[in-house]
């Protein structure tokens, strides 16, 4: 973040009043030039060259470089940024990092230092329910680990962090970053900041690989500043999100007012689903000879008394745009496993001794680009129901009806 310059006291607090998130306190201003004056000249330039606003903004820490107010680097990555070539930009679209978190579905555990207080764990919390309600490859969850996480939040001094209210890294070798630090004199203990989750789920947009919406045109929500450059890490336009230089009360503009809330709007929720889609998982069809019962699962661990057949396809972990949920139940008595798309039909077997089990899946209604149909047969007899998605394998099983098609499932 910028520095916002002031003459006086008096002045320096009406700004510090508006303006937060990756904002920085004009209190340290001197100390942050004495710093910038002890920054080498290389380190100056290898930042200049990646494409880094280094005017304001830029200290030296025990252990890297804060820049631009809230983004931390080493000083190997610095340095590593002089052996790339700069990237060709654009002035007028919004951009992630070329470092992205890989692996797949993972969940991504956050801890957040006890010391910041039950007012931050809270924020935390809210900030995480805002990324898990996207249905992203990425769960985000709370753990009370110190040594076993991805993401740990913990408290920093005003000094330390020379007036920055917040800063992050971004991703490296498919990893988030894992360090967020907070500044005390704004957020923990008394101190409760209204911005407090936007802050927070601001900051884990860098540590998954976002740049600032407002990358072009710091000046947009700061006040000063300009385009912030490729900065060595990439500034990649993510498709089908706005093309104007800024958008509006995004949640990873560069500063944010101290007491203002910014969910996900529409432009954010689409950049985080099209960096993070959920993926389909592989859909495994186990028997039980005893039982004559047939049990399908994500899950490739067949369950007691149960025998591996193999994949079928794949279904979605979470509900992913346009799909469906594929709800499991099971009838004790019967020893039967029971699945459909229909809350009505599946409300219906409850009445008839079955429980639900959740959602077993997600699937969709209808065909389309690399579906393919999963059909259902049922035997009255053996009190089983069927899924295949080979017609001929249903018609040829003795004693099964078929039922229709029970929903569609990626191939």
């Amino acid at each position: 973040m910028n520095l916002l310059k002031s003459l006086s006291t008096a002045f320096l607090f009406c700004i510090f009043l508006f303006f937060t998130s990756c904002e920085v306190d004009q209190e340290m201003l001197n100390e942050t030039n004495s710093e910038q004056q002890a920054i080498s000249k290389q380190i100056i330039e290898i930042l200049n060259r990646a494409g880094f606003h280094t005017d304001d903004g830029l200290s030296k820490t025990k252990d890297g470089y804060i820049v631009e107010g809230d983004i931390f680097l080493t000083e190997e990555e610095i340095n590593n940024f002089s052996s790339k070539n700069k990237e060709s930009t654009s002035d007028d679209k919004q951009y992630r990092t070329n470092n992205l978190v890989s692996g797949g579905n993972r969940t991504i555990r956050v801890y957040v230092d006890p010391a910041l207080g039950t007012f931050v764990r809270g924020s935390l919390d809210e900030a995480l329910r805002r990324y898990n309600a996207l249905n992203l490859r990425l769960t985000f969850q709370r753990t009370g680990s110190a040594s076993s996480n991805d993401i740990r939040i913990v408290p920093a001094s005003n000094a330390a962090l020379f007036g920055s209210y917040a800063i992050a890294g971004f991703p490296k070798n498919g990893k988030p970053h894992n360090l967020i630090r907070m500044n005390t004199s704004f957020y923990g203990g008394s101190n409760r900041l209204g911005n407090t989750a936007s802050v927070i789920a601001h900051e884990i947009g860098h540590c998954i690989g976002f740049r600032h919406t407002d990358y072009a045109n710091r000046s947009y929500s700061c006040g000063s500043g300009g385009n912030e450059g490729p900065a060595g890490v990439g500034a990649v336009h993510i498709p089908g999100t706005p093309t104007g230089f800024a958008v509006a009360n995004s949640w990873m503009l560069a500063c944010i007012p101290r007491n203002t809330n910014r969910p996900f709007i529409a432009s954010d929720k689409n950049a985080l689903q099209r960096l993070y889609p959920v993926l389909p998982v592989t859909y495994y069809r186990f028997y039980n000879s005893g039982a004559v019962d047939h049990y399908y699962s994500t899950d490739r661990r067949a369950p007691s008394g149960y025998r591996l057949e193999g994949p079928i396809g794949k279904v979605f972990p979470k509900q992913a745009p346009g799909s469906i949920p594929l709800y499991k139940l099971f009838n004790r008595s019967a020893q039967n496993h029971f699945y459909t798309t229909n809350r009505r039909e599946a409300n219906n077997a409850t009445n008839n001794g079955y429980r639900n089990q959740g959602v077993a899946g997600y699937v969709y209604r209808s065909g389309g680009s690399g579906r393919i149909r999963l059909y259902r047969f049922y035997n009255s007899s053996a009190i089983n129901h069927f899924y295949t998605t080979n017609r001929n394998e249903g018609n040829n099983a003795a004693g099964y009806g078929y039922e229709g098609i029970a929903c569609h499932i990626l191939r």
